[in-house]
């Protein structure tokens, strides 16, 4: 069974207590193809690197951690880049600049012949539903829903992300309709406006899903599962220390797909959930 990943690969540049920048491979899609290939998941990787010396890094990278790189093709575009900075309590601020980059480069029918030969899930989410790319992705995500595959994407709202925030948000509401598999911050949900508390505007967007399952991460109180056969929480483990939270949402939510697959807790085409599996 086998995973898709659409997104993008960046660099992280996260300031050190010196003050001077230095480089990480990130961006969310990214880790998440490498998460669940570490868990044992078969996962392609499906955007376009770019031909400078980021890009090499990036791509051997993933070539290292055995996901599967379909798309050959290598952009002339730049890699893209975030300034990352941490606060006291180790959460990350972005500053992103993603005009003309290469992971953006490529067309929706391109993408779509690269999806692998029984695709079960097709992840996307983050820096790859904003209001430039949502056309594409959307098409992409039907194209993969008609032949079977369950479509999960992380929400990963950031500020900065687009010059208008408005349609931003907008876009982010109307994909949520065709996923089966949302993971959302309480974070996430502020930045869509939403100001009912986090387990209520989860609650909100899930009833907006129809179906399926919808994950709420709240940092350091846990998370919660919700599917159309009742509601699961967990609490989070306690971490003495905090380093910093730079991709951990994006192994968390790797970590429940690899679960789902490994578990085989998706019937078929069908919306049913097996709860019984999942708690």
């Amino acid at each position: 069974m086998s995973c898709a990943v659409i997104g993008e690969a960046l660099i992280d540049l996260i300031a050190g207590d010196d003050g001077a920048f230095r480089p990480h491979l990130g961006g969310s899609p990214y880790n998440v193809a490498i998460a669940l290939s570490r868990q044992g998941s078969d996962v392609s990787y499906l955007s376009p690197f770019s031909e400078d010396q980021f890009g090499d890094k990036l791509r051997a990278r993933l070539v290292a951690e055995s996901v599967r790189l379909p798309l050959e093709r290598r952009s002339t575009l730049p890699t893209s880049l975030a300034l990352v900075s941490l606060n006291e309590q180790g959460v990350p601020a972005y500053r992103l600049y993603r005009q003309g980059i290469a992971d953006k480069d490529v067309s929706a029918a391109e993408l779509i012949d690269t999806l692998p030969d029984g695709l079960k899930i097709l992840h996307t989410g983050s820096l790859a539903i904003t209001p430039g790319q949502l056309e594409k992705i959307h098409t992409v995500i039907v194209h993969a829903r008609t032949a079977g595959a369950k479509v999960s994407v992380d929400l990963n709202l950031r500020h900065g992300a687009s010059t208008d925030m408005a349609a931003y948000i907008e876009g982010v509401r109307a994909l949520v309709k065709f996923a089966d598999i949302v993971k959302a911050s309480d974070e996430d949900l502020e930045l869509l406006g939403m100001t009912s508390g986090a387990r209520r505007n989860a609650e909100t967007l899930y009833g907006e899903m129809g179906s399926g399952l919808f994950v709420l991460t709240e940092g350091g109180s846990g998370a919660v599962l919700l599917t159309g056969d009742g509601i699961v929480e967990k609490a989070a483990y306690r971490v003495e220390r905090v380093v910093d939270t730079v991709g951990a949402g994006d192994t968390f939510h790797a970590t429940f797909l690899a679960a789902l697959l490994r578990l085989d807790t998706l019937d078929g085409n069908s919306p049913v959930w097996r709860l019984d599996r999942l708690a």
